[in-house]
């Protein structure tokens, strides 16, 4: 059976990771001088998200899964008899994981005798939950028992209908995170007046880039927004697969109480859609801001 491997940003439930045997390849986390492997370890989310970590911007710097942290979760993938393999990563262009995979690939095909080993690097061109929704639909490509090529272009082709959503709770805070980056997009200025105004926006990620889909204020009407357009999705009949992946960059059990969520609940509920629950990881909100929710979809339509 072909093996998947996700890396770190992939928001689904850790049981559900465990249940499946699926690896996580760890992006870094540095919180002053210390530095770990994020895998999506309950403990060590909740230690992060409880404790408001991610509020000291300043001093946690997010990175790639290095390279070789990924060879040597593949080298004993194969030694344990995987043969066929896919890698899915984050967005190759917000993170170098991507790319560091593709290094790992072609060191593993110089070193590696066994020519019937074969690994496929997928980029999922979207992040968290987006890679969450991916990695379902690919899981469900396995469990039907297809070759992992015809998996691989499969995939490449459902990415393209995978709508990610995040409402942002506090946009200077984004800047502020993007600016460790050198990253310019959010002036000072715009940052300000929505924090003042109290508007919040919902970023739109899609596989032709991201946007900013809507603006609201007041951050409960937001939250509610975002749900809702997964509610309209629902119930036009337009989803491609009966599955919803909803990531929040806090303790899991807030979830239930953000305003719009029992609404989605209920109406996927009424659709046989499942929804899966999850807390985001610490790539996403270390950098999106804590208590950003975010969902993601597939549809043909925006």
């Amino acid at each position: 059976m072909v093996q998947l491997v996700v890396d770190s940003g992939c928001d689904l439930p850790d049981e559900f990771l465990r249940k499946f045997s699926i690896p996580v390849l760890p992006h870094t986390v540095s919180v002053g001088k210390d530095t770990f492997g994020d895998q999506r370890n309950p403990a060590q989310m909740a230690h992060f998200y409880t404790l408001s970590l991610v509020d000291r911007s300043h001093q946690i710097v997010t990175g790639p899964a290095p390279t070789g942290e990924i060879e040597s979760i593949l080298k004993n993938l194969v030694r344990k008899g995987r043969k066929d393999i896919i890698v899915q990563t984050i967005n190759g262009t917000n993170s170098p994981t991507f790319a560091n995979t593709e290094i790992a690939l072609k060191n593993l095909t110089v070193t590696s005798a066994n020519d019937e080993v074969n690994i496929h690097a997928v980029d999922s061109y979207t992040l968290f939950s987006g890679q969450g929704l991916l990695a379902l639909y690919t899981l469900s490509l396995i469990q039907r028992g297809l070759e992992a090529a015809e998996i691989r272009k499969r995939a490449e082709e459902f990415r393209r209908n995978i709508h990610g959503y995040a409402a942002i709770k506090d946009v200077y805070y984004v800047r502020e995170r993007a600016r460790n980056k050198n990253e310019n997009s959010i002036s000072w200025f715009k940052a300000m007046a929505a924090r003042l105004l109290k508007l919040h926006p919902i970023l739109s990620i899609h596989h032709s880039g991201s946007t900013v889909t809507d603006t609201v204020r007041g951050f409960e009407n937001c939250t509610q927004s975002l749900f809702q357009l997964a509610v309209d999705k629902i119930r036009a009949g337009e989803l491609l697969m009966p599955s919803i992946v909803v990531s929040i960059a806090g303790k899991l059990q807030d979830l239930d109480g953000v305003p719009g969520f029992a609404t989605l609940e209920k109406v996927a509920r009424e659709h046989n859609v499942r929804i899966y629950k999850t807390v985001m990881s610490l790539s996403g909100g270390i950098n999106l801001g804590p208590d950003t929710v975010a969902l993601a979809l597939a549809s043909e339509k925006s």
